[in-house]
């Protein structure tokens, strides 16, 4: 049941943690300045908001489906900070960088206010 319901934010937790332990040296060169912004801002949305519905559909954990938007920000900033830590002491050619913590942060924001704007505040557990 939890899989069936999470099948994209496991997707996007994929694809954030492939992007942010890559190797700099394996990370294509953009063209566009503040490129990566965009991306950690958009993964970091998808990622929670598609937290947020599965975990709100799923039934096989109850805390997780009543308390999903608590868990999910809490997740999501976990997941930024230690990411952030692991490129700065593990990743070869890679550094931490709080504008992309900001960034993550601001994706987290903007699936947070989407869910309240489509939900109403009473139904995000606050």
């Amino acid at each position: 049941m939890f899989l069936k319901y999470n099948i994209f934010t496991l997707f996007f937790l994929g694809l954030i943690l492939v992007g942010c332990l890559l190797p700099g040296s394996k990370l294509p060169k953009a063209s566009t300045e503040n490129l990566d912004k965009v991306i950690h801002i958009t993964l970091f949305f998808m990622f929670s908001f598609s937290a947020i519905i599965g975990f709100i559909k799923q039934s096989q954990f109850p805390r997780l489906h009543f308390d999903a938007v608590k868990y999910v920000i809490g997740f999501g900033v976990f997941l930024t900070v230690l990411t952030e830590t692991i490129q700065h002491f593990l990743i070869p050619r890679r550094s931490f960088d709080l504008f992309d913590i900001f960034a993550d942060f601001v994706g987290i924001a903007v699936a947070l206010g989407l869910f309240m704007l489509v939900r109403g505040k009473e139904k995000c557990g606050f």
